[in-house]
């Protein structure tokens, strides 16, 4: 659902009463909203990202706003693929020669270890929303060209040249876009609600302090919801 969508259905929200807060207004409200969105969640975002072999520094996507994990895509070793196993009773039994291979890699791989020659990296976020941070790597394995990375996802805009809006977030996340809308309705709450209230100094009584109330409540509300619900970091450990 983009911006033209979410101003549609926020209009069909209060329908059939005209709002009196102009789509400029609504659009700058859709903003902030995204914008607290990608300040106060932790949504897992995982991707895979094309690198050249033997690269140190590659350009992340403006989807990401941290990286937390990253795993090469190395090509799986032909060590169990090329050798036979055995087989006896259900029992997997390993011949010397694979034995042998696979106690040497363990050994080799240690060895690396141990010489300080694994692989690491390091991320460097970019002040810029519009883009993306740089992914510096080390000792990225050989025959590599492409690496998963697992990190937390921002909603970025994309430009819209044939809209009138200029840009959009095309967030299709359940949670998201359903705390978005409630969101984005409870400003149009208070705004509405605040601009009924200025009727009275004209002696005009209306429920302009009742809306405005309920939408400042529901925003509480929903600030909490996404507190408590949105961070999902912690989970990506088990991809």
């Amino acid at each position: 659902m983009n911006k033209e969508n979410i101003l549609t259905w926020i209009k069909n929200e209060f329908a059939p009463v005209e709002l009196i807060t102009e789509s400029v207004t609504i659009l700058q409200m859709i903003d902030n909203a995204v914008r607290h969105l990608n300040t106060h969640s932790a949504f897992r975002h995982v991707e895979m990202l094309t690198v050249s072999t033997g690269t140190s520094k590659a350009q992340v996507g403006t989807t990401f706003k941290t990286v937390t994990q990253v795993l090469p895509a190395s090509p799986a070793p032909s060590i169990l693929t090329n050798y036979p196993l055995w087989s006896l009773l259900g029992i997997a039994v390993l011949d010397n020669v694979t034995y042998d291979l696979v106690m040497m890699t363990e050994a080799f791989k240690n060895y690396k270890y141990y010489t300080g020659s694994d692989f690491r990296w390091q991320f460097e976020r970019s002040s810029d929303p519009t883009v993306g941070g740089y992914l510096y790597m080390q000792n990225l394995p050989q025959y590599t060209t492409k690496v998963c990375l697992i990190g937390t996802k921002r909603f970025a805009e994309t430009v819209q040249e044939d809209s009138y809006l200029g840009t959009d977030y095309d967030i299709t996340d359940e949670f998201a876009l359903q705390w978005l809308l409630y969101y984005i309705k409870s400003l149009v709450k208070q705004a509405e609600g605040n601009a009924l209230r200025k009727s009275d100094i004209i002696n005009i009584k209306n429920d302009g302090q009742a809306l405005f109330n309920e939408g400042k409540e529901e925003k509480t509300e929903l600030e909490q919801q996404l507190r408590d619900g949105a961070k999902w970091l912690a989970f990506c450990r088990r991809f």
